[in-house]
């Protein structure tokens, strides 16, 4: 079931498709402007607050964690560009938190490649959502499996044993 913050976007999304679909040139470009221009209002709204709130010291900090780790806040912070951990920070806390056996590779050109070193039920899964989740900025989410360690005969290997026969 989808919650209400899902279903605004979803919302916010038709309509965008709707404004893009004007026959009218004029039209369109009038109503995308008027989009953007609340954008930045909002955007310039959320930036003075985040600046009024980390006035207030430690408090304001803790005020600002809690921002971050609210999922509708933290991804308005993300899409005007304001929040105050960078992606690879996001991600690295994510897994942390999830106690997943995983390790983020990296960032590159907006994908994240992240390498699981355990097994479980949904895990790869489990991670790509959390990772899309925290880190909407993000264009694709690789998971590299990592092999099982442990003991590979050579044989298995296709490489030949001296003497063996």
């Amino acid at each position: 079931m989808a919650t209400a913050d899902e279903e605004r976007a979803r919302r916010i999304e038709e309509l965008v498709r709707q404004v893009e679909q004007i026959p009218d040139h004029e039209s369109r470009e009038c109503a995308q402007k008027a989009m953007e221009a609340i954008l930045e209002l909002h955007g310039a709204g959320l930036e003075r607050m985040m600046e009024l709130v980390l006035e207030g010291g430690a408090s304001g900090e803790a005020a600002m964690r809690r921002f971050t780790n609210d999922s509708l806040v933290s991804s308005l912070l993300i899409l005007h560009d304001l929040h105050p951990d960078d992606v690879e920070t996001r991600i690295g806390e994510t897994l942390r938190k999830m106690h997943a056996q995983a390790e983020l590779v990296g960032v590159f050109d907006g994908a994240v490649r992240v390498r699981l070193s355990g097994e479980g039920c949904g895990l790869k899964e489990g991670v790509a959502a959390a990772i899309r989740a925290i880190a909407p900025d993000v264009t694709e989410v690789i998971i590299e499996e990592r092999p099982a360690q442990g003991f590979v005969p050579l044989d298995a290997l296709g490489m030949a044993i001296p003497g063996a026969m």
